[in-house]
């Protein structure tokens, strides 16, 4: 007789929820805010509009929601920094890929979208994304910095901007490119391109003089 635990299954509503919100945010990301209605949500998701009000009360409440929690689920992508490594250039190559694995992703694009266009008419909405957001991701290549600066491995005199720094070395403008849909040939290519030129000019900026000389490919 078999004695394997039962399945775990979500609950109807949690996932009829989720479904909603995949509907919504292919709704908003073609339509934009302003063409976006429930009719349109409803017709994809297959859900009747009371279901959609019960969850979400109105459109907004909607966009929100959609918003916050895809934010959410995009930076659960991104782990915790390890800093108890040897070769520090390589963690910070690694940190980089880390990050733009979940930068460079189709959905954290669309999202982006969403918010460039409609952060004006939601600016608290914005800024809670970014705070749970980027905050939170440059916080962690942040510690990691600072741990790395106190035992001497690195030489970073401000830590929180070297980490906000490092991720803009390495985004460069090809996030922009991605969110304009100027695509290049090689989105792959491109990437790691940006991470190998992009740690190795953030390396020379902190790595300690005349001591360790690490390896960044």
């Amino acid at each position: 007789m078999s004695t394997a635990a039962p399945r775990r299954t979500r609950p109807r509503g949690e996932t009829r929820r989720e479904q909603i919100l995949d509907a919504a945010t292919a709704v908003f990301l073609k339509h934009g805010y302003a063409g976006a209605t429930i009719e349109l949500v409803v017709a994809r998701a297959g859900a009747s509009k009371a279901t959609i009000y019960s969850f979400f009360g109105d459109k907004e409440g909607l966009f929100t929601a959609l918003v916050d929690e895809r934010a959410g689920r995009i930076l659960a992508g991104f782990p915790d920094v390890e800093v108890g490594t040897v070769d520090v250039p390589t963690a910070l190559a690694e940190i980089a890929r880390q990050y733009m694995a979940v930068a460079m992703s189709p959905e954290a694009i669309g999202l982006y979208r969403l918010i460039l266009a409609e952060g004006p008419r939601f600016p608290e909405l914005v800024e809670r994304v970014y705070r749970v957001g980027h905050e939170r991701v440059a916080a962690g290549v942040a510690q990691a910095l600072r741990t790395w600066a106190g035992r001497g491995r690195i030489s970073a005199d401000d830590p929180d901007r070297l980490a906000t720094q490092l991720l803009d070395i390495v985004r460069g403008d090809l996030h922009l490119r991605l969110v304009a849909g100027v695509r290049p040939d090689d989105l792959a290519e491109a990437i790691e391109s940006n991470i190998v030129h992009g740690v190795r000019t953030f390396w020379r900026a902190v790595g300690p003089r005349g001591g360790e000389r690490g390896r960044v490919d």
